[in-house]
């Protein structure tokens, strides 16, 4: 049977296909071979000048002498392979065998020498084809390192493109995160201002209640005193017989004391209704960039009794009060913040404290929070918060009488204690950059007041006065107050940023700020002129005569004085 055009190149292409896998797997073991003709350049290293060979490739090299090449020599046979070209005899091919750096010789026809350094590294086109495709945007150059080591460097636009492509270019290395080496350079808003806001309202609420009264007769006498709110005494016995008589003193809990002198009674009440207050406001702010945690602390360190002894006595341990934030922000491609957040408000507070053998060691108030969010740039969260309500209440009675209907107001003693507490704490992230030099804050704490004088100090009792020249007394007596020029930055007499005086309508005179630095040369605007007053009466016109010979200009004449 014979067969068609058509199943004979089938069958042509098949058996050509099987060829090729069998060629294939017995090349495994075998060294690259390059093309009799053509061929890939090899590469030359700019900052070097070495030329880089691909690990298991090869790279046609030119000297670029012109010069027939009469005898190679290599210093590291196991690293690189050299073979000269047959159409071509100027040129040799490169093949890498293993990473490393070897030497080549040549020795021209005219016995003339030229040494070369090669490099050969692994190829890693592949991998920035991959990167380029993942992240258009960013510019990567790999640079291949001492052993499985490779160098990212270059620019990405944002933080997570950084973190996409180290994930990629790990892939090349077996996966191993720590064999990347990071030198990215990352565009864009990179710093974080982290505003925290903590505040905090204790209210105490205390209603009391209670009578102790004494009655002293001529052969009797009956007392109630509950909760110390009086207290009797026996004094001698009277005249006759008469009963010893009991002197009733305050105690230290009754606020109202009356008597009936005629009747001997005596009453001691207490009817207390205290209220308490206690507000609380913290604002910590804090810089820092994306990835680099930051920590703020205002306040102090307050001793306390340890337990581990020293040398002159018992130990002293020094524990940090006052306010702190603790910070991690990681900004994201798409604006968002991921914040990691610990504020810390503690205060000494004596109550919770303790005495022992070796002395008193304070209690303390602490306010704490551990969070992480993700938001946008100027959102709030609110991370914690605390609503609080303590009730404490007592009674005192005596049995049966305290209990009995209005009369039982006299056999007893109440107390009804309400504590509310509310508690918020607000994380606000956002992207910030530095300051132009018209940004900064005009007034700086202690910038706005300054040292008084003799008289400020000694006639008003004054420890700080507003900045600028004051006149106390202007139709009366001035108040340092009401002399507060109201700068917006105060300013010398160079009209520049300085500590003396400014020009009083709230802004100095001072040039703006051109390419981040202020000129202060020059005024921003002349000082305003008050205008000349106007006449009640206006004066009489002159006599003009008027020449048709003349041009058409009148004549200059003198205005009159205005009075």
């Amino acid at each position: 049977m014979r067969l068609t055009t058509i199943a004979r190149s089938r069958l042509l292409a098949c058996l050509a296909g099987v060829a090729g896998i069998v060629g294939s797997g017995s090349a495994t073991a075998q060294q690259p071979t390059p093309p009799a003709t053509g061929g890939v350049v090899a590469k030359i290293d700019q900052k070097t000048n070495a030329v880089l060979v691909p690990l298991g490739g090869y790279g046609r090299f030119d000297p670029g002498t012109g010069k027939l090449i009469k005898n190679i020599e290599v210093s590291n046979a196991d690293v690189l392979v050299v073979r000269p070209v047959p159409i071509d005899p100027k040129k040799v091919d490169l093949l890498g065998m293993l990473g490393g750096a070897s030497q080549l010789t040549l020795t021209f026809a005219d016995d003339s020498k030229a040494s070369y350094s090669i490099i050969v590294q692994p190829d890693y086109e592949q991998l920035k084809f991959v990167i380029r495709q993942a992240v258009p945007t960013a510019t990567v150059d790999i640079i291949p390192g001492v052993g499985n080591v490779i160098i990212l460097s270059g620019s990405v636009s944002q933080p997570s493109d950084a973190d996409t492509i180290i994930r990629i270019a790990s892939s090349a290395v077996g996966g191993q995160t720590q064999n990347v080496i990071n030198a990215l350079q990352v565009g864009g808003s990179q710093h974080v201002m982290i505003d925290v806001t903590v505040a905090q309202v204790d209210r105490t609420e205390l209603r009391e209640r209670g009578f102790a009264f004494t009655i002293q007769g001529s052969t009797a006498t009956f007392t109630s005193i509950l909760g110390g709110l009086s207290n009797v005494a026996m004094g001698a016995a009277g005249v006759g017989g008469d009963a010893a008589a009991m002197i009733p003193t305050p105690g230290g809990s009754a606020n109202i004391f009356a008597g009936i002198v005629p009747s001997n009674f005596n009453g001691a009440l207490r009817a207390l209704k205290t209220e308490g207050l206690a507000k609380f406001l913290s604002e910590p702010k804090i810089v820092t960039q994306t990835g680099r945690p930051a920590f703020f602390r205002a306040g102090g360190q307050q001793a306390i009794i340890s337990p581990a002894a020293g040398i002159t006595g018992p130990g002293v341990t020094y524990t940090p009060v006052g306010t702190e934030l603790e910070v991690l922000p990681i900004v994201y491609g798409d604006g968002r913040i991921y914040l990691e957040v610990n504020p810390r408000i503690s205060s000494v507070n004596n109550g919770r404290g303790i005495t022992t053998a070796a002395g008193f060691s304070p209690g303390f108030n602490e306010q704490q929070v551990r969070s992480a969010v993700m938001l946008q740039s100027g959102q709030t969260f609110a991370i914690g918060g605390l609503l609080e309500t303590t009730v404490n209440a007592s009674a005192q009675k005596v049995p049966y009488l305290g209990e009995l209907p209005l009369i039982g107001f006299a056999f007893s003693s109440v107390s009804h204690q309400e504590t509310e507490t509310e508690l918020v704490i607000l994380v606000t992230p956002r992207l910030v950059e530095p300051m132009d030099c018209n940004q900064v804050p005009r007034r700086v704490p202690g910038k706005e007041t300054r040292s008084p004088d003799d008289f400020e100090i000694f006639v008003e009792s004054l420890i700080e006065a507003p900045r600028g020249q004051r006149k106390s007394w202007s139709n009366g007596y001035a108040a340092a107050y009401k002399n507060d020029p109201k700068m917006m930055y105060p300013c010398n007499n160079n009209m520049g940023p300085g500590t003396g005086n400014g020009n009083g309508n709230g802004s100095c005179l001072k040039a703006p700020c051109v390419g981040g630095s202020c000129n202060t040369a020059a005024p921003l605007m002349a000082p305003a002129v008050s205008p000349a007053p106007v006449p009640q009466t206006l004066p009489q016109a002159l006599p003009v005569s008027f020449d048709s010979s003349a041009p058409l200009t009148p004549p200059v004449q003198p205005l009159p004085n205005v009075p």
